[in-house]
């Protein structure tokens, strides 16, 4: 019952945006079609650059926690291998897989959701191993992750990765202000078709 009024609540509100934005695109394409030149001066209000450097200047940063896991290592290591060896016995053994498929199904199939458990308890076993194998030698031996810990602590750029997003695309906008008209004819039949079927749905 709870999850049938979710979804309602949520299609609801989903109609209500598409709603909102039928509306605004009967105003956006009304404008280009009488008059396509005060949409050239509103482009060029709203179109301000907001580059990607000023957000990725704060995540661009390296942050250290190796001092505080070698200085704790035996508590940290203690509580890995203890979390590891608590998915182990529970998945490995406690798991109760047809009183699972029971209460999970409805709305999945059963072959689908007897695979996406499968596949659930493996990874999380299978991360449960890697969890054992760095928790063990952090408790007991922490000198010995010394050589994994160079290999893994390589420094990936933010500014590298997101220099590909942070170029401007303006081919759109010159499209739209060669063929005004004819877009605004498009966006009206588009926007006037999604704003009876919104309607239809809302009432």
């Amino acid at each position: 019952m709870h999850t049938s009024l979710t979804g309602i609540f949520l299609g609801q509100a989903l109609a209500i945006f598409l709603f909102i934005g039928a509306l605004l695109g009967i105003l956006l394409s009304l404008l280009l079609i009488l008059k396509p030149h005060l949409l050239e001066r509103i482009n060029r209000i709203a179109n301000r650059w907001i580059t990607m450097r000023h957000i990725t200047k704060w995540l661009d940063r390296s942050i250290s926690v190796e001092r505080w896991f070698y200085q704790y290592h035996s508590v940290a290591g203690i509580a890995i291998v203890l979390g590891a060896a608590y998915i182990f016995i529970y998945f490995g053994f406690l798991f109760d897989k047809p009183y699972a498929l029971q209460h999970l199904g409805g709305a999945i199939p059963p072959r689908l959701l007897e695979g996406l458990l499968d596949a659930l308890v493996l990874s999380l076993l299978a991360g449960a191993a890697a969890a054992l194998m760095v928790g063990l030698p952090l408790w007991l031996r922490p000198s010995l992750l010394r050589g994994m810990e160079a290999e893994a602590n390589r420094w990936v750029s933010l500014r590298q990765t997101t220099k590909v997003m942070d170029v401007p695309h303006s081919q759109i906008d010159i499209f739209v202000a060669h063929h005004a008209r004819q877009a605004g004819w498009l966006l009206l039949l588009g926007s006037v078709y999604l704003l009876f079927a919104m309607f239809r749905l809302l009432m």
